[in-house]
């Protein structure tokens, strides 16, 4: 019995394996989760993979400290893509390069990364053994191509030839197209080529990507300026989903350092913001995914990863060797390994959260333009606190709420209501339909980010339960021939939450008797609004703004005798042919 026992704490004890949610880019170009939950990407590159012996010396044990020494989710492969495609033997694994690079992909994911796959290199030269011999250099196709012409068209990383990464990504997406844990990153560094090469080469190899993996992250990188032309017009955007603009900032070579100073740097932040600000206002998503390196002085860390974590940009550290080292089994942050533990701790823990965007008289998730929504979370605001004057603040104890548009027109939203767990706000006027990104700052820092659809109408009817069934939370007027009136609700509570229809008396034959009922999202509409009471038609004689309370709406029925001893009955309103929550009336 000790033995059985023991089996099933070891077994409990043993590691689970992660599990990858698949990632997607809002409208915002937020990097989300399929919980609408944003992920902060962060980790390293491991470059040696595609070039000299693939850096097969790598281990288990090496993996594992990056992950136990760092923050982080993410590491960036580098895989030749003539290797791959021939399928190459790498010496010192004694595997061949296809069921290699799995092993680094499965070992990566084992540690909870997601991967991020990079076409490198596309040179024949093959990885070189535990000698050392005839180790192919990180730029060998270029290389060859300088020492013999007629090899440049399939060898040089320019870019003027895709046969091979076109192969290669048709093949590897095939393989990997329904892992959530692998993204793919199409070409390390496209040079000399024009603009135009550059964007169709770039679609054909998001296409072969797309024919396997229809809705994986793609990270693009550019040619120089390449981005700053989508920007200015003069080059057309990717019209993909799920694409991520992708850059290399570094700041300028010392020593031993080998990496250029990147011109976009040279200006930090003036010449970056605008690229980030587009790529993230047209639903792409942004990364550097190289920075750092053997030079990584301040303010440049800083500065580099303070701005990720402020505009939810990807980070991947170049290289893992820069950030630990091994002695004798014993792993080690260095310097500038620390420095990066200490960036990534920060952002993992104080990245922003996740809210849920709700028609606060239903609870559906579509919204509309003046409606009276709600968004929930945590950490929204430091205090409870409901606004006491009109017109509302967009600010309410420090904390907005910014919706941005399928437009990418960025509105702040006036609030009735924050606590830590709840905002009630109004949806701005003229959000265009669509896709909307929605962020709730507190104090000017985000803190957390969620998506919503934005209908024309978004019909939802108060009720007295607030939870958009049962009463509704409305009254009955009743007017007499005098021109005196009165009213009563349509509703009784026993306790808060245990509300029932209160019957309905249609007074005398001579009464007008009107209901009244409250909603949102009913104000826009076109054609209308009908309402069927058990099998009784009707057309509202007023639906719109109630006047008296910001984004509320009113609806006002004239009710028939002859609904007079119905007893229990439905009440379901249709708006331009779409119907609201179905609310519950009693008449005497």
């Amino acid at each position: 019995m000790k033995t059985v026992f023991a089996l099933f704490v070891a077994l409990a004890l043993q590691a689970q394996t992660p599990t990858f949610h698949p990632l997607h880019v809002s409208s915002g170009g937020v990097i989300l989760d399929d919980s609408n939950r944003p992920v902060a990407l962060r980790g390293l590159n491991r470059s040696a993979t595609g070039y000299g012996n693939a850096d097969a010396t790598a281990t288990d044990a090496d993996y594992a400290a990056q992950n136990q020494l760092l923050s982080m989710n993410l590491v960036r492969i580098f895989v030749n893509a003539a290797w791959w495609n021939n399928s190459v033997s790498v010496p010192i694994a004694n595997l061949n390069y296809q069921d290699y690079i799995d092993q680094l992909i499965q070992r990566a994911k084992k540690y909870g990364n997601y991967v991020l796959v990079l076409k490198a290199g596309q040179f024949p030269d093959p990885p070189c053994g535990a000698d050392g011999k005839n180790c192919p250099a990180f730029n060998q196709g270029d290389v060859n191509c300088q020492a013999n012409s007629s090899l440049c068209a399939a060898q040089d990383t320019t870019g003027n030839n895709i046969d091979r990464a076109f192969t290669f990504w048709a093949g590897f997406s095939r393989k990997y197209g329904s892992d959530p844990a692998i993204l793919y990153d199409t070409w390390e560094d496209m040079h000399n080529i024009d603009l135009n090469t550059w964007s169709d080469g770039q679609n054909q190899l998001i296409a072969a990507i797309r024919t396997y993996s229809p809705q994986s992250l793609i990270f693009v990188e550019d040619v120089p300026n390449a981005f700053e032309d989508i920007v200015a017009g003069t080059l057309a955007d990717f019209a993909w989903s799920n694409i991520v603009w992708n850059f290399h900032l570094f700041t300028a070579s010392s020593g031993a350092c080998v990496e250029p100073a990147s011109p976009r740097y040279a200006n930090w932040p003036q010449d970056f913001d605008p690229l980030v600000n587009y790529a993230q206002k047209n639903g792409h998503a942004v990364a550097i995914a190289e920075w750092g390196g053997c030079n990584d002085p301040e303010p440049y860390n800083t500065n580099i990863t303070s701005y990720a974590k402020t505009h939810s940009v990807t980070l991947a550290y170049f290289d893992s060797s820069n950030l630990i080292t091994n002695t004798g089994g014993t792993y080690q942050l260095t310097t500038l390994g620390k420095q990066a533990a200490t960036a990534y701790t920060s952002i993992a823990s104080g990245g922003p959260g996740a809210i849920t965007n709700a028609n606060s008289a239903t609870g559906s998730p579509t919204l509309a333009a003046e409606a009276i929504a709600s968004a929930f979370g945590s950490g929204l605001a430091t205090t409870t606190q409901s606004a006491t004057v009109v017109p509302l603040s967009t600010n309410l104890a420090g904390t907005t709420v910014a919706v941005q548009d399928v437009n990418g027109v960025v509105r702040f939203a006036e609030l009735f209501y924050v606590s830590s767990t709840q905002v009630n706000y109004q949806v701005p006027p003229g959000v265009a339909t669509g896709a909307a990104s929605i962020t709730v700052s507190l104090n000017g820092n985000p803190v957390a980010f969620g998506t919503a659809q934005v209908a024309a109408i978004a019909p939802g009817i108060y009720t007295a339960n607030s939870n958009g069934s049962g009463a509704p939370a409305a009254i009955v007027l009743t007017i007499h021939t005098d021109g005196s009136s009165a009213f009563v609700y349509t509703f009784q509570c026993a306790s808060a939450g245990n509300c029932t229809p209160l019957p309905i008396d249609l007074g005398q034959a001579s009464d007008q008797v009107v209901l009244e009922l409250f909603g949102t999202g009913i104000r826009s509409h076109t054609t209308p609004v009908t309402a069927k009471i058990g099998s009784t038609a009707l057309t509202a004689s007023y639906a719109g703004p109630q006047g008296g309370f910001v984004g509320l709406d009113q609806i006002n029925i004239l009710l028939p005798k002859s609904l007079r001893g119905a007893g229990n009955v439905n009440l379901q309103l249709t708006v331009d042919g779409q119907t609201a929550n179905t609310v519950a009336l009693n008449f005497k």
